[in-house]
């Protein structure tokens, strides 16, 4: 099955001039991109004739879209702030968050600066409340997730010309942080399902038991092909 976008970019390039076998390579890692971050092409590259001139003026050609100072990662909610802080100092500007939860961000290759975040835990409905107080201080608003508002700015509102990137750092290679606190609370809550599962058991009656304890063991299996199947992953991004 073929993609309207990617057809229309392929013939774009062909248009300008690029060999057959170039364009194949570049639309086989662009779409690969998009299968893997399930992000909108449009949003991630602009519309096949912006990305295709682009590419054309590229004097080493189309590069992957990571090469191209894109990059999308996602953090756990305790130290998010933290890792926001720290690529936000490299240059690296959140456009979104998109339905995973996930921060897209770019980073200006010719004229990069230092960028800053604050969170605000919300209300559902009370998003437009924080927006309306953090703009008068140059706050803006670039994503939601769940009970979360974030925001951005620039830090040259408060640091001036300083906040000019001089030596741009590599892009980085990882794309999950999860931090100790965050595999801290899924053992407490694991513990507290064991815990409560354990009690259920203990009075249940008889001719029950045995149908719960083998859908929880079920359940319990699956979860932990799903977690190693997800460090499986992290550990392959990391070493990329």
């Amino acid at each position: 099955m073929t993609n309207p976008y990617f057809d229309e970019l392929a013939e774009r390039l062909r248009e300008r001039g690029l060999p057959g076998d170039e364009v194949s390579r570049t639309i086989d890692d662009l779409s690969a991109y998009v299968a893997e971050s399930g992000s909108d092409p449009v949003q991630e590259f602009g519309t096949p004739g912006e990305f295709a001139s682009r590419v054309a003026a590229a004097e080493d050609g189309p590069v992957p879209p990571d090469t191209a100072e894109t990059w999308t990662w996602r953090a756990d909610a305790f130290h998010e702030r933290d890792v926001l802080d720290r690529y936000g100092d490299e240059g690296w500007e959140v456009e979104r968050v998109d339905k995973a939860g996930r921060f897209v961000s770019r980073r200006d290759p010719e004229n990069p600066q230092r960028w800053e975040y604050h969170r605000e835990t919300v209300l559902p409905g009370r998003g437009q409340a924080a927006i309306d107080r953090l703009a008068p201080d140059g706050w803006e608003h670039c994503g939601t997730w769940v009970c979360f508002e974030y925001f951005k700015r620039p830090r040259a509102a408060t640091l001036g010309p300083e906040a000019e990137l001089h030596s741009v750092p590599r892009t980085p290679t990882g794309r999950m942080f999860w931090s100790r606190r965050f595999y801290a609370f899924l053992g407490c809550y694991a513990a507290f399902i064991v815990a409560v599962c354990a009690a259920w058991i203990a009075f249940a009656p008889d001719d029950s038991r045995t149908t719960f304890v083998t859908g929880f063991v079920l359940g319990a299996a699956i979860v932990v092909a799903l977690l190693a199947v997800r460090a499986r992953h992290d550990r392959s991004q990391r070493t990329r």
